[in-house]
């Protein structure tokens, strides 16, 4: 499968030199598939493409314009959308969902439940999602009841806020393993 996957934007001073980075994990995480970086250029690489994923990782101003672009391409297109951590947050806040704060979630295992089992994931966040977009419900929230991940209803799109790239074994939601015919890396 072919990944359209977003990139962090990296300033570096004192010249202001600017880089586009991708965290290395997402390579071993998503292995035996075809990973596509795109730079924060804001504008959409006029490729095919089988699914995108917005990564976790700090806001700029140029990684959100080109974001939302990507994000209504693939939507336009019927393409799957997975958004991590920030892009699990940029999913709800370009389908006009609202953000709240959270603490205990910044560099810290957390308890969830889903699927109606329980797990333990790898948080690095201090944002929560304090109401979704119509059309998208939880599907799996910690033991405060916060929103850790989130499906549309009728679209392949998934909202995940904990870091499973980041994780030895990492956990995702069954429908999001299913569409990346994921299996764990020996």
């Amino acid at each position: 499968m072919r990944i359209l996957i977003s990139q962090i934007e990296h300033i570096r001073p004192p010249r202001n030199f600017v880089f586009d980075a991708l965290e290395r994990s997402y390579y071993r995480f998503l292995q035996g598939h075809e990973l596509v970086p795109v730079p924060n250029i804001i504008k959409v690489p006029d490729i095919d493409y089988d699914c995108l994923v917005l990564t976790g990782g700090p806001d700029s101003v140029a990684r959100n314009k080109t974001e939302n672009l990507l994000f209504y391409d693939a939507f336009n297109k019927g393409v799957p959308i997975i958004g991590i951590c920030h892009g699990a947050f940029a999913i709800n806040d370009i389908c006009g969902g609202i953000h709240g704060k959270v603490s205990g979630h910044l560099d810290k295992d957390v308890v969830i439940t889903m699927e109606g089992s329980d797990h333990t994931v790898r948080c690095y966040h201090t944002q929560s999602i304090e109401k979704l977009p119509a059309e998208f419900v939880a599907i799996a929230n910690d033991k405060r009841g916060n929103i850790e991940a989130f499906k549309h209803v009728s679209r392949p799109i998934y909202g995940i806020i904990w870091h499973p790239e980041r994780m030895d074994v990492p956990v995702l939601p069954a429908e999001v393993k299913k569409l990346l015919d994921w299996v764990p890396s020996v």
